[in-house]
């Protein structure tokens, strides 16, 4: 009997091992070092893997950092780092509080009433997605991104969607609301990083909560741009969806009256909001409430957690989270930002500001590849700032171009928001890839069109 052999599939297989193998060929030198060349080997094996879903998702997770100690390339305590970081169990404990939310029907009723405030429409469920993750980052200081991906689930779940590219947009619509608004809204954990590479160039210097809306405000024009492009294309006036406001109406009705678990429900999501919204000035991380709240769900008094509802978590995602939080760290350990650094210089010298400018989201872009936000931030900040102060442009100029350049992403992995929506299993991989892709297209273009000439305007380069 014959062994069947997917062509397509060892394609895939061929592509993993081609682009690593160039790189591996690729001569060391003082800046590029044996060290970084097997960091970018590795990594982009293993990426290319995901990217092409190749293996298991908890495979792939297990598989970088294991590779990372095994080769040689750092020890244990580097390559598992990120197991020590409060983003990993961040994102356990919001696993676990939208996984609770859903089993009380809490989750059902706002999706139920989201969609008939919207009128009841595919398209007003899509924009409503959108702005209620803007609304949560307001009220939370842009840390309610892990509420809304829970609650743009829950829409998903009440119009009886399955992995497609109708649930993808809506998916993509509340995750740009709720994770990439974060650009142009006030983050304290950015500002925070931003602010300290800037003084180094211009003492005392502060950022308002208003700077990054300021410069980079036209993003949120450039999100709702790409869902309507999107809505076009996939043509969802003809959309054979299961909703209308009649039917969400009767779909609302029939919840009757709210129950006891989910008025506790209720109150465990405005104390989490509350805390969000409090951390900033308690000098505690915000990561604290998606680490403690959740479980107070399960203490006698409240009782609204299920043990089975722990036993349905998706615990790859938890692993896949951690993974890609370590590719920043690995990358920092073996100079990754330095190395970028040093070409970018004698690149840049003599060239325009627009020129240098794009020039730093592009190297941003790149970066996302292997860093997320966070680490991306903490390790380009100073050199962007470095860079700019070189070639006489105002470093806070740098500092906003690297910030936007953090929704400059085409993959799940690139950032934790893009990673919990896509974790839900409603957004297919070449969905996902395509509508980041027009969206990256639509931001460098409106960079160069409209905001690069205000930044003029504003006096900002």
């Amino acid at each position: 009997m014959g062994i069947s052999v997917d062509k397509k599939r060892l394609f895939c297989w061929f592509i993993c091992l081609l682009f690593p193998m160039i790189i591996a060929f690729i001569p060391t030198s003082d800046g590029f070092t044996a060290s970084l060349r097997l960091f970018l080997v590795l990594t982009i094996f293993v990426i290319l893997i995901i990217a092409l879903e190749l293996l298991p998702r908890l495979v792939s997770a297990i598989l970088l950092p294991s590779l990372y100690m095994i080769s040689g390339l750092v020890p244990a305590e580097t390559a598992f780092a990120s197991w020590t970081s409060t983003t990993v169990w961040m994102v356990l404990g919001g696993l676990i509080f939208s996984n609770v939310l859903d089993e009380t029907g809490l989750l059902k009723r706002i999706a139920y009433y989201v969609i008939r405030t919207c009128g009841g429409t595919y398209a007003g469920a899509v924009f409503g997605c959108f702005f209620i993750g803007i609304i949560l980052n307001l009220i939370t200081f842009c840390n309610g991104w892990l509420v809304a991906s829970a609650l743009v689930y829950g829409v998903c779940k009440a119009m009886d969607m399955k992995p497609s590219k109708e649930a993808s947009l809506l998916c993509f619509a509340g995750t740009i609301g709720a994770t990439g608004c974060t650009v142009c809204l006030y983050y304290p954990g950015y500002f925070s990083m931003l602010e300290t590479a800037i003084r180094e160039v211009i003492p005392d210097y502060r950022m308002t909560m208003f700077t990054s809306f300021k410069y980079n405000g036209f993003f949120i024009l450039w999100c709702i741009l790409s869902i309507l492009i999107l809505m076009k294309v996939y043509d969802t006036k003809n959309m054979k969806i299961n909703v209308s406001k009649k039917l969400f109406d009767e779909k609302y009705e029939q919840l009757g009256n709210m129950s006891l678990r989910e008025k506790k429900a209720v109150a465990m999501v405005i104390l989490l909001l509350v805390y969000l919204f409090a951390s900033m000035f308690l000098d505690l991380p915000a990561a604290y409430g998606f680490m403690a709240i959740p479980f107070l769900m399960y203490l006698p008094i409240i009782g609204i957690g299920k043990e089975k509802t722990l036993e349905k978590l998706n615990f790859s995602m938890v692993f896949f989270v951690a993974t890609c939080l370590g590719i920043g760290i690995v990358g920092a350990n073996v100079g990754f930002g330095d190395y970028l650094t040093g070409i970018a210089v004698p690149l840049l010298a003599g060239k325009s500001t627009l020129v240098v400018c794009v020039s730093f989201l592009l190297i941003g872009m790149i970066a996302n590849f292997f860093m997320t936000p966070y680490a991306m931030l903490g390790g380009l900040a100073l050199p962007f700032v470095q860079i700019a102060a070189t070639l006489g442009i105002n470093p806070i100029a740098a500092c906003m171009c690297l910030l936007y350049a953090c929704e400059l992403l085409f993959m799940p992995y690139e950032s934790a928001g893009n990673l919990i929506m896509y974790g839900y299993g409603m957004m297919p991989m070449k969905d996902f890839v395509k509508q980041m892709t027009l969206k990256a297209g639509i931001m460098l273009a409106g960079f160069v069109l409209v905001m690069y000439p205000l930044w003029n305007v504003f006096g900002l380069i």
